[in-house]
Parts: C-alpha cells; sequence; structure tokens
C-alpha cells in the first residue's frame, strides 16, 4: 500500500488486485494514451517520437495482450510524453495562471485547455474502438463509465502526493514552481 492519504477506494483497489494486475492495469492506460502521444508528437513535427510511439503502440497491443504488459520498455522503446498542453506551447503559447482543478490537480490555463483537446481525441479514438469491437447503446455507457471509474482509482494509486503533506507553509508556491519547470521542460524535449 502506498499511502495511508489514500482514499478508500484506492485502499480497496490495492488490497483486492495483486501488484502484477495494478502494473497491467497502469499499462493498459498508459497504451490508450499512446495515440494522445502520437498526436501531438506528429503536431510538433517530433519524427522519432512519432516512430517510437507508432512502435510501442504496435508491440503493446498485439505482444502484450492490448497493453496490459508493456513489451516495449522491455525491448528498449521509449515512452513519449506529449500533450495537446505542449504542443500549444510548442508553438509559443504562454501557460496563462496556474490552476488547481478538483480531482484532475494542478494545470496552468494552457494545459487545461490542452486537456480539454486531448479527452475529445480520446473520445473520437473511443468511439472508434467500439465501433469497431460492435459495443454499443447500454453496454458502451458500462464500459465508458468503468473505464472512468478505474482510470481515476489508478492515477489516484501512482501519485499517492497530496496537498498539505508536507507541513511546509510554502507548499503551494513550491508545487506551482515545480509544476511550472516541469511542463517547460517537457515543452523543451
Amino acid at each position: 500500500m502506498r499511502s495511508s492519504a489514500c482514499t478508500p477506494f484506492v485502499r480497496a483497489y490495492e488490497f483486492v488486485l495483486p501488484n502484477f494486475a495494478q502494473t497491467g492495469v497502469t499499462n493498459f492506460f498508459n497504451n490508450l494514451n499512446e495515440i494522445q502521444n502520437l498526436m501531438n508528437s506528429l503536431l510538433q513535427g517530433k519524427i522519432v517520437k512519432v516512430f517510437n510511439t507508432i512502435g510501442r503502440i504496435a508491440m503493446n497491443t498485439t505482444v502484450g495482450i492490448g497493453g496490459l504488459i508493456d513489451v516495449a520498455t522491455y525491448e528498449g522503446v521509449r515512452r513519449e510524453n506529449e500533450d495537446f498542453g505542449q504542443t500549444l506551447g510548442f508553438y509559443g503559447v504562454g501557460p496563462g495562471p496556474y490552476l488547481v482543478l478538483p480531482v484532475a490537480g494542478p494545470f496552468n490555463l494552457r494545459d487545461a485547455s490542452g486537456w480539454v483537446v486531448d479527452l475529445v481525441a480520446y473520445n473520437l479514438t473511443m468511439n472508434q474502438l467500439y465501433q469497431e469491437l460492435a459495443i454499443k447503446g447500454r453496454d458502451k455507457d458500462v464500459v465508458n463509465w468503468g473505464l472512468l471509474a478505474l482510470f481515476a482509482i489508478d492515477k489516484r494509486h501512482k501519485y499517492s502526493f497530496r496537498y498539505f503533506m508536507t507541513g511546509s507553509p510554502f507548499e503551494y508556491t513550491i508545487i506551482r514552481k515545480f509544476y511550472q519547470v516541469y511542463r517547460e521542460f517537457l515543452i523543451e524535449n
């Protein structure tokens, strides 16, 4: 178990699922996220990242059983981290004010806007997948809500940090600065 500050859902998730299954869930969502990485690498003209991401999608979706196993990392194909907020930053859009969104966490205005675009792209991808698998109607709703809940629990499981854990009176300022530096680093690389 990672942190006593976790929600009851995360504690139950960590209690019920063995570590290899928790890793499989994380890998599955990372594999779904590769479409976002591919789209944003293309938009930024980062050709090496495009080919890395295509390779990861191919390996993890086929050999990795739909992404449950991260074969690509084992084979030395690096996971890229690209989102539309980075794409906007790549083209010179400034970060704007710092925000902390409920449930979602820290953002700046540029990254929050990019997040919305990435969510639309994710939904388009999932709708295409549902069509290919002939999942529709109520079944589609059940899968959508189930995936959303599992994603939220997995994300909370991976990132156990909670505000007010450091005890520093400057925690908000420190986290804001770390976030800004981290995002600028991602845009530059």
